[in-house]
């Protein structure tokens, strides 16, 4: 090759630099002709690559004969691929990409079905609440959008209701263990539930019943006195030994700790004096 026709192919250089990054092509150099074709790339930069996407678009297509054979100055040679095997390439690779999305969607699947059956799992053994359910998932390590998506479907599915659960747990603990409504509220704000859905639920609970439209004393329906009056009263009947004084502070102690404001703590205490007078 000519002296001109070299210098005309270094001239092209930034051009040809271009046009093999679109295609994406490995040229297997030398160190030394790395380092001529760095210098001149970086002279070439210099003027034409400031014209950004302007000087691309204005770039020269060269002949596939001229890829194949062009020669540096030195007289090493620069072997290039066809560009036909470049399309076969690029051919491949959305070929590789559409079957890594099928796996990935298939994949995503499978963790889907994995989520809901330790949900289902979870939920077979007891009652949770949303918040329960979602810690315990994240627990096992599974993708936090797909715990999202499990539990809304379960939710929309009525198989997580937070509501419900909130008023079979003040029912269960007000009946089995007398715990009042500021004990069950906060047991419940630890579980995660709204504070809307604790407000309805221990309103339920104990105000509403078989006198349900009557004013609630202290906040606690007739029922529900009387119910707390019969638990306070065994209570009251085994400190019989003890002083006045000393059954007074006891019953208040248990009432307290079972989340009885006062109102209704000295309401039981006066109504036990009354009916259980001292000796």
């Amino acid at each position: 090759m000519s002296m001109a026709a070299s210098r005309r192919l270094l001239h092209l250089l930034p051009r040809l630099e271009l046009c093999l990054r679109s295609r994406a092509l490995s040229i297997p150099l030398s160190s030394r002709a790395q380092g001529m074709a760095r210098r001149k790339l970086v002279t070439c930069r210099q003027g034409a690559f400031e014209q950004g996407n302007a000087a691309r678009d204005k770039a020269v297509p060269i002949p596939d004969k001229v890829l194949r054979h062009c020669k540096y100055a030195n007289g090493r040679a620069l072997d290039l691929e066809p560009i036909e095997k470049n399309f076969a390439n690029e051919s491949m690779q959305f070929s590789f990409e559409e079957e890594t999305d099928d796996m990935v969607c298939e994949i995503s699947e499978s963790v889907v079905r994995d989520v809901e059956k330790a949900a289902i799992e979870l939920l077979a053994a007891r009652a949770f609440t949303v918040s329960e359910l979602r810690k315990k998932l994240r627990s096992k390590k599974y993708p936090f959008d797909t715990i999202d998506a499990v539990i809304a479907n379960f939710k929309s599915r009525g198989l997580l209701n937070d509501g419900f659960y909130a008023e079979s747990f003040s029912r269960s603990r007000w009946l089995t263990s007398t715990w009042g409504p500021r004990r069950i509220k906060q047991a419940l704000h630890q579980k995660g539930v709204p504070e809307a859905e604790v407000d309805q639920a221990t309103r339920r609970v104990f105000q509403d019943g078989d006198d349900y439209g009557k004013e609630a004393t202290f906040g606690m329906s007739e029922a529900s006195m009387d119910h707390l009056f019969a638990q306070a009263s065994k209570q009251w009947q085994r400190a019989q030994s003890l002083t006045l004084e000393s059954r007074r502070a006891r019953m208040v102690r248990w009432l307290q700790y079972r989340g009885f404001n006062w109102a209704v703590t000295n309401a039981v205490i006066r109504k036990l004096e009354a009916q259980h007078p001292p000796p």
